[in-house]
């Protein structure tokens, strides 16, 4: 069994469906977190989200064992949080700044129509994690 179902699997054993099958990949596992967060959120639930955030950064920084998860982790969890409201707000709280630093890219194409967002987050993650992204 690799390593990213194993550790999964003791973190969120109620989402087992969505990733053991021989055919499932990271990337259900990573949907499946995903949609779990808004919720987590309104809730204030620091707990889960702790565990998925965790979770989803130990996936990326795994660049130098498997370019599959980290990318996995950019393109199928990160890149999705500027797309609502409450998981765009959270970024500068949960996303650590060398994550931000390499999927802001990502958060850049994924709001062009809506550059204004895209430079509000900037500036509120440059804020509040004392950083000095560009905009």
């Amino acid at each position: 069994m690799s390593v990213w179902r194993r550790k999964a699997l003791e973190l969120f054993c109620d989402a087992r469906f969505h990733f053991t099958q021989k055919d499932d990949t990271v990337y259900s596992l990573l949907l499946e977190l995903h949609i779990r967060l808004d919720e987590l959120h309104r809730n204030n639930n620091t707990f889960e989200l702790t565990k998925i955030y965790n979770y989803v950064e130990w996936c990326f920084h795994q660049g130098n064992r498997s370019h599959y998860l980290c990318n996995a982790a950019a393109v199928g969890f990160y890149e999705h949080l500027v797309d609502d409201e409450i998981t765009r707000n959270a970024i500068p709280y949960w996303v650590k700044p060398d994550i931000f630093e390499a999927v802001q890219s990502l958060f850049e194409w994924r709001l062009e129509n809506k550059l204004a967002l895209y430079i509000e987050l900037v500036m509120e993650y440059n804020k509040i994690n004392n950083t000095q992204f560009i905009s």
